[in-house]
């Protein structure tokens, strides 16, 4: 799964559980990140929007097991907040995988100026983590990113 938005379920598909491994496969990589609950979502949107952009399915426990993450007000806000403060505008999706409701954050990748945490840390996804880049590493990210 490489995070395109066309990879995806379409907002409100109802999948079986192997439909939904086989699309978006069970291991968290550069593209890909899966959460239980919206609750910590601050570095992931400025990661991924520094990386290649992407996919962060809520309702994925971190042993992918399929725990539930509806589309409801608290989510949406909490999606959306997180999405303002790094200034990312993300696109989100609610499906059904079997009886179980999961959320999907669409994050795009942003190129053309910097994308920050809320407290400032400059983030990239490398393989299924989130790392900080520091130092010499921002001046040569800073740099690359110019000459695109």
């Amino acid at each position: 799964m490489t995070g395109n938005r066309k990879s995806l379920p379409p907002d409100g598909a109802s999948l079986r559980p192997r439909s939904f491994w086989r699309l978006v496969g069970r291991l968290e990589h550069e593209t890909l990140e899966f959460k239980r609950s919206a609750h910590h979502l601050r570095d992931a949107i400025p990661a991924m929007a520094m990386s290649a952009g992407g996919a962060i399915v809520l309702g994925v426990s971190d042993e992918g097991e399929l725990v539930g993450r509806p589309l409801d007000q608290e989510t949406l806000d909490r999606i959306t907040a997180a999405a303002c403060e790094c200034g990312v505008e993300v696109a989100v999706r609610a499906i059904r995988v079997g009886r179980v409701p999961l959320t999907i954050v669409i994050v795009p990748a942003v190129h053309g100026r910097i994308v920050t945490t809320p407290d400032g840390r400059l983030l990239r996804r490398v393989g299924g983590t989130n790392q900080p880049l520091r130092g010499d590493a921002v001046s040569r990210f800073v740099r690359a990113r110019g000459a695109t």
